[in-house]
């Protein structure tokens, strides 16, 4: 009797193990079949990687990319990749990427410029190059100043230099600290104004809460990886490189992105209802 217990203890023991095992396979990211994906289809393709060399026309490719993540359809199928239709959907699309990415970058190119311009334009600035004598801007400019002999003159004088750049030292990382956040934020903005068909849901608090996890940061630092060795790789490809970087990276990371957000939602949706 208690060696039949302890067989059914050891079964339901072993059934909770293997659960625990699929639910982990499950939240696994399929990374081999994301970077095979945009290659599943010889045609579709070729058309993406001609599309991506043409400028203003290869926005078409952007919006092919959205539309390879499933989200706009209810069975969000991603295992091959999406016919190539309505052109004009696909450039608005295309089009509305962009201008999400512009808003979302907005804030940091508006800190990042005008500290630039603040440094540039600064009377400390003027003043240190104000001591130059115009003899030697005549000679630079002329092309009877060698590089060498600038290069001595900004060696001896480039103590004057620290006061100005540490004044926007604190500027110029809340710029780039604002730029890097929005890189991180926009994929999950883009699949959220794909998924909800509404451009105000790429900016709501629901979004950013989606990025707002381990699983999310970690697959977002892979995929950019993943996406430099991609670009670096098909960069070497002669007169098709851009098209198909293009398209290649596109599919490939947003096949990844589209998973993570569906994750990311769907456990949302259990939590409220529980």
């Amino acid at each position: 009797m208690s060696n039949s217990r302890q067989d059914e203890n050891a079964r339901e023991h072993q059934d909770s193990d293997s659960s625990e095992v699929i639910v982990e396979k499950d939240n696994a990211v399929d990374y081999v079949k994301a970077l095979k994906r945009p290659f599943s289809d010889t045609r579709k393709f070729l058309v993406g990687t001609i599309l991506g060399m043409i400028p203003l026309v290869n926005l078409t490719v952007i919006g092919y990319t959205l539309n390879s993540t499933g989200l706009a359809n209810d069975n969000g199928n991603r295992d091959g990749l999406p016919e190539w239709t309505n052109f004009v959907e696909l450039f608005m699309k295309g089009l509305g990427t962009v201008a999400i990415g512009i808003i979302m970058l907005l804030p940091a190119g508006l800190i990042l410029l005008g500290t630039f311009g603040s440094v540039i334009t600064s009377p400390a600035l003027s003043m240190i190059f104000g001591g130059v004598p115009m003899d030697t801007w005549n000679n630079y400019a002329a092309g009877q100043m060698t590089d060498i002999q600038m290069e001595d003159w900004f060696a001896q004088n480039w103590t004057e230099f620290i006061p100005v750049f540490t004044k926007a030292v604190p500027l110029l990382l809340l710029g780039g600290l604002l730029a890097a956040l929005a890189f991180y934020i926009i994929p999950a903005s883009l699949l959220a104004w794909q998924k909800e068909g509404r451009l105000s849901a790429a900016f709501s608090w629901e979004t950013v809460k989606t990025t707002m996890t381990l699983d999310y940061l970690v697959n977002w630092l892979i995929v950019g990886y993943l996406g430099g060795v991609l670009t670096s790789l098909l960069g070497w490809v002669p007169f098709l490189s851009t098209g198909i970087t293009m398209c290649v990276s596109g599919v490939f990371s947003y096949t990844v992105f589209a998973e993570l957000y569906e994750r990311a939602t769907s456990e949302e949706q259990i939590m409220v209802s529980e």
